[in-house]
């Protein structure tokens, strides 16, 4: 039954710059005429990224280690993907390294926005990154971006309510029926907006499906597959009434997270920062009851869903070597810890994920190994938001019970087929 997961394991484990590196990570002699004309007594890069304490540090500590300083220019997540898209469409060669995700990666990279990392990216990176967050940094078999973190669902349950976690949908099905408090509901879902279609990949991959061909540039979410998994979702809220009513107006994991750290639903998935939420003594109504499982599966054990964030460089840039040399520096092993334990990030290194250190003061990074052996990366298309906007109404509709799960998939599909100019 979970024979499909394996080939996550076949793709090779790859991972982040040890150490070692970086003694000798400046930039070497003819730096100067790599980086486009930039004099080697004026090493600089730009970097868009956000406004964080963590990352001005880093940044400091890279000037420290490499003699290059960094002009680091901050922007709000919600305005990032806009304000890099104005950039490179102005052929603006302003930035040297920008913060990218799984779709965002996809989208710049096909409209030749992104420099190719393929000569740069070392065989110690290959081994030790995860290879599901390089894969989606990458875009017709070119690496387009090195994976620096990830945002990764697990499976959130009250204790007071749910003795056991569930290992399977089923199992939540039955746990939740027995839950009698008052005022509290079983479980909920992000299906508000255009969100819902991240629940129901979720609930398409633990069905042993996924959401697109890429190969063939197709969406494959109108199988048998899918439907089982639609057929699921809308039998939580109409059959076994089950579903929070909350969950149609949640259009963020965050919003949801709030609502969980209240009392009042029992079980969710959702994003790294719910159970710190919930332990807030100042706002939290739960503060200690809060466990943490993978979430449950059907076929396979398991599946997730989850943001990859990466670093890229423009196609513009001028210094492209020095630009390398930063993302090497803050993608490395003593980096990506240093990154976790500050932020709460999770590390796209395979090995830092395990370190002693992070999994006791983060317990739910025991589970993340195992849980990241499964699929869980975002959709990544140049028209991703076209397309899960368009599918993310279909399955509200479903939901909700105004259209068979049958009959949503396929309208969906045959409108994204349009959409994509395919039959």
């Amino acid at each position: 039954m979970e024979k499909k997961h394996l080939k996550w394991l076949k793709m090779g484990v790859v991972g982040a710059v040890s150490a070692s590196l970086l003694a000798g990570c400046g930039a070497p002699a003819d730096q100067g005429s790599k980086a486009g004309g930039a004099s080697e007594d004026n090493k600089e890069i730009t970097v868009l990224y956000l406004d964080e304490p963590f990352w001005k540090q880093q940044n400091e500590e890279f000037t420290k280690a490499t003699g290059i300083k960094v002009n680091y220019e901050t922007v709000p997540f919600m305005q990032l993907h806009d304000k890099v898209f104005v950039s490179f469409t102005a052929g603006s060669s302003e930035y040297d390294v920008v913060h990218v995700r799984d779709d965002w990666a996809t989208e710049f990279a096909s409209k030749g926005f992104l420099e190719p990392l393929d000569s740069y990216v070392t065989e110690d990176m290959k081994k030790r990154l995860n290879p599901q967050t390089m894969e989606a940094m990458a875009y017709k078999g070119k690496q387009y971006a090195i994976p620096r973190y990830v945002w990764l669902w697990q499976f959130y349950y009250n204790k007071t309510l749910i003795p056991e976690a569930p290992k399977t949908w089923d199992e939540l099905i039955t746990a939740a029926q027995k839950i009698k408090a008052d005022k509290v509901s079983p479980y909920a879902e992000s299906l508000g907006g255009t969100i819902s279609y991240s629940s129901f990949i979720v609930h398409l991959r633990s069905n042993g499906g996924e959401f697109w061909d890429y190969q063939n540039d197709r969406p494959t979410f109108n199988t048998p597959e899918g439907i089982a998994a639609l057929q699921l979702m809308t039998d939580m809220n109409l059959k076994y009434n089950i579903m929070s009513p909350q969950s149609k107006e949640f259009s963020s994991s965050g919003a949801m997270a709030e609502v969980l750290t209240q009392g009042t639903i029992a079980m969710n998935m959702n994003t790294p920062q719910t159970l710190p939420m919930s332990n807030d003594k100042e706002k939290s109504k739960v503060v200690g009851q809060l466990g943490v499982a993978l979430i449950p599966g059907s076929k396979l054990k398991t599946a997730s869903y989850g943001e990859t964030g990466g670093l890229a460089i423009p196609a513009s840039s001028k210094k492209k070597e020095w630009a390398m040399e930063y993302i090497k520096f803050v993608t490395n092993a003593d980096q990506q810890k240093k990154m976790s334990l500050a932020n709460g990030k999770i590390p796209s290194d395979s090995e830092v994920v395990k370190d002693a250190e992070l999994q006791a003061k983060y317990p739910q990074y025991s589970l993340l190994p195992e849980q990241m052996q499964y699929p869980f990366g975002l959709f990544r298309h140049e028209q991703a938001t076209k397309i899960t906007d368009e599918l993310s109404r279909n399955i509200l509709a479903a939901v909700m019970g105004k259209v068979t799960p049958e009959q949503a998939l396929k309208d969906a599909e045959q409108k994204i087929l349009a959409m994509i100019g395919k039959k």
